[in-house]
Parts: C-alpha cells; sequence; structure tokens
C-alpha cells in the first residue's frame, strides 16, 4: 500500500498545485548545484499543499499524534544521525494513520494518472 499511496498523495498534489508543483520542480532541475535557490517555491508549493489537498489535509488532521511523534524522533535524533535507527517505527505507524485515511475515503489517483477522483459509494 505504501508505493499507492505514495502515488496517491502525489498525484493529488499535482491535482491540486499543479503551477506550484511545477515551478518548484523547474526550479531544483534548474539549480541541481544550488537546491537553496528554490527555497520560495518549496515554501510556496508547501503552504499550497497544506491548503488544497484534500488527501494531505486529512492525513494532517487525523494523523496528527502519529506526525508530532515522528516529527520528534527526527529532531532528536537529527545531530547523532540515528533517524533511521530510531524513527522507523514512528514513520510506519504515520504510514498507516496516512494509509487508513486514504483508503477510508475512498481516494484513489485516476485512470490517465493526472487527477484524483473521490469514490463516492
Amino acid at each position: 500500500m505504501s508505493d499507492i499511496l505514495d502515488e496517491i498523495v502525489i498525484e493529488d498534489v499535482v491535482a491540486n498545485c499543479p503551477q506550484e508543483f511545477l515551478q518548484y520542480h523547474k526550479c531544483v532541475r534548474d539549480n541541481e548545484e544550488n537546491p537553496g535557490k528554490c527555497q520560495d517555491g518549496r515554501l510556496t508549493l508547501s503552504t499550497c499543499i497544506r491548503e488544497k489537498v484534500p488527501s494531505v489535509k486529512s492525513i494532517m488532521n487525523e494523523c496528527k499524534d502519529p506526525m508530532k511523534k515522528y516529527d520528534q524522533c527526527v529532531r532528536d535524533n537529527m545531530a547523532k544521525r540515528t533517524i533511521n535507527e530510531n524513527c522507523l517505527g514512528f514513520l510506519q505507524d504515520l504510514r498507516k494513520c496516512a494509509e487508513l485515511q486514504v483508503e477510508n475515503k475512498n481516494i484513489k489517483p485516476s485512470i490517465n494518472g493526472t487527477a484524483l477522483e473521490l469514490i463516492k459509494d
């Protein structure tokens, strides 16, 4: 399910923030040697994602607790470079919660891969 979850979220981002997504990725491509030049585009894309992407909004709303735990673990282990060793369980919990949001809302990628549809029974 993880690959499908990633695909759904990415397609949802592209469908709801197309200009921001394209501008940011074009900047990164054009500035491979200095991706820091794309900071403004990254922030613009992040804001759009938080405000306009249904799957992300649902995940952020319903998965606050696992998200906070994973975020805190990353912060606690960043300097020691032990994120992989100590935070994998928190990441798995977050992904499980996110997968449940996608499944419960029946969010599926469209057939053509360019937009998402909310499937209603």
